[in-house]
């Protein structure tokens, strides 16, 4: 599918002139051996070989020019009297002239043999590049990719330099050209045919195929149902004054398949940015329902029990005011947490969970969790089951004491008094499996996948009211951001539940060796 150049033009005329004629002079050698060794006296056969010879390998004027020499030197060295072209007898006339034709039309039946030929390679490679093209654009991802897919399917299909500008959706104009480090092009010619392409695409009129004087860029349009969405630049090594016929017609097809992708994918944008806004929209009317309920119900009791201690302070035992005071502490620990948890939902959505991943032993993290659980749940006993010796976590200590506290936190606002909460590790393959037990109500089965959404509160199970329906949405998105999953399952003997961590284990490095002397 790559034009000829004018050079690669006459460089194939040579080559073909020399086809024809090597081809001849060796029918002639062959038949005149034919004659001296075998005694064969008919040599037509051989010079009608050669002729077909030719014309499978080259034009039609290359096989006539062959058919006209073979006559020649059929007549010259194999026709009575020899080494002349005067022929004495009239049955020799009637021979060379049947010859002639029987090469003639050999000639041209074989050379439209190769013409055939020649179209099914063609079709078979425009059907190549456009699949591949297909499966390219099917492949990609946004309007970028699509265009970065077209450009090389094209420079590869068609040997030419490749540029591609769409327009902008929010401008509706085409950018300015940029070369391969980005930098603008400054070329005259080609703002000329860009301008040009594209006037007449604006105008509904189609642009010329050929070339202004001045000009070599080749321009197609980038249209979608009478719309237009871009342009195609094409210039070739070699100029040419008009764009052939085969050539126009696989790049409109390759570019039609682009269209096609841009659309897709800006649909897909547009119902993406249409479902984001739509999950705005939800998570604000969640969030405000969060705040109107889980934030001012710590804050009505914050308030009245100070107003309490401020106006009755006389009047009040020493029992009632500590008890004031602690109910102050408490809910406002509790709104902390809540404050906490927003802040911490913010960061997820935002992308902004950094990991500075650092070497800790899990027992560290578990006795900084039994000092926070003592803190918010004075009354709850919670068990620790390492393995000895506890196991090193390459992770974000903050963020995964966080998670594993959310964990801690949700399971103790629903163990039954009494019953302990237990977080136990073992080592499990090539992951570190985590488990947080509680003996509570437990998780209905069909809201244990949806415990990890956010807002999502159940009406009953371990997400009940008292919460703002975040802590494991944020532990989930933490565990994400290790590489690990959390899942819940139902608890033991079918009573309470079980949130089960699983990290990628990494092996702790190396002891440092000893440089004393």
């Amino acid at each position: 599918m790559r034009p000829e150049s004018t050079s690669g033009t006459e460089d194939s005329l040579f080559r073909e002139l020399a086809i024809a004629t090597v081809a001849t002079a060796l029918a002639v050698a062959a038949t005149a051996a034919a004659e001296r060794v075998l005694g064969y006296n008919d040599p037509s056969l051989i010079f009608i070989t050669a002729v077909m010879f030719v014309a499978v390998r080259t034009r039609m004027a290359m096989a006539v020019y062959a058919a006209i020499l073979c006559f020649l030197c059929y007549n010259y060295f194999f026709i009575q009297p020899r080494y002349t072209f005067y022929i004495s007898a009239r049955h020799g006339v009637l021979t060379v002239a049947m010859f002639l034709v029987a090469a003639l039309v050999c000639g041209r039946l074989a050379n439209r043999l190769r013409a055939q030929v020649l179209l099914l390679r063609a079709a078979q490679a425009r059907r190549v590049a456009l699949q591949d093209l297909g499966r390219r654009l099917v492949a990609a991802a946004d309007e970028s990719e699509a265009v970065q897919a077209t450009t090389e399917v094209l420079r590869e299909t068609l040997d030419a330099e490749v540029l591609l500008l769409v327009i902008d959706e929010d401008s509706g104009r085409l950018p300015v050209p940029m070369d391969a480090s980005g930098t603008p092009r400054f070329d005259p010619s080609l703002r000329a045919a860009i301008d040009r392409c594209w006037t007449s695409l604006l105008a509904g009129t189609p642009a010329s195929a050929g070339l202004e004087p001045g000009l070599s860029w080749h321009c197609l349009p980038v249209v979608l149902r009478q719309r237009p969405l871009g342009v195609a630049c094409l210039r070739f090594p070699a100029p040419l004054p008009q764009l052939l016929p085969e050539l126009a017609q696989l790049a409109e097809a390759m570019l039609r398949d682009l269209a096609q992708a841009l659309a897709r994918t800006r649909l897909v944008n547009q119902l993406e940015a249409a479902r984001v806004q739509a999950e705005s929209e939800r998570l604000r009317a969640a969030l405000l329902s969060s705040v109107s309920h889980d934030l001012r119900s710590p804050l009505s009791t914050i308030i009245g029990s100070a107003e309490s201690l401020s106006l009755y302070r006389d009047r009040l035992s020493l029992e009632d005011q500590v008890a004031l005071a602690r109910d102050i502490v408490g809910e406002g620990r509790r709104l902390d947490r809540y404050i906490q948890n927003l802040l911490d939902m913010t960061r997820v959505g935002q992308g902004a969970l950094a990991l500075e991943r650092e070497w800790i032993g899990l027992d560290e993290i578990g006795g900084a969790l039994l000092a926070r659980m003592r803190d918010s749940h004075p009354t709850l006993a919670v068990r620790l089951a390492l393995p000895d010796p506890p196991p090193l976590l390459f992770v974000h200590p903050a963020l995964f004491e966080q998670a594993l506290f959310n964990s801690l936190d949700n399971a103790g606002k629903f163990s039954p008094p009494g019953e302990p909460v237990l977080m136990r590790a073992i080592r499990d393959g090539s992951a570190l499996q985590i488990d947080v037990v509680d003996r509570g109500p437990g998780i209905p089965e069909a809201d244990r996948q949806r415990i990890f959404d956010r807002f999502y509160s159940a009406d009953r199970g371990d997400r009940g009211p008292p919460g703002t329906g975040l802590g494991l949405t944020i532990t989930q998105a933490i565990v994400a951001a290790h590489g690990g999953e959390i899942t819940a399952l139902a608890g033991e003997d079918g009573h309470g539940t079980v949130l089960r961590i699983r990290l990628p284990w990494r092996d702790p490095p190396d002891a440092q060796p000893d440089e004393s002397p």
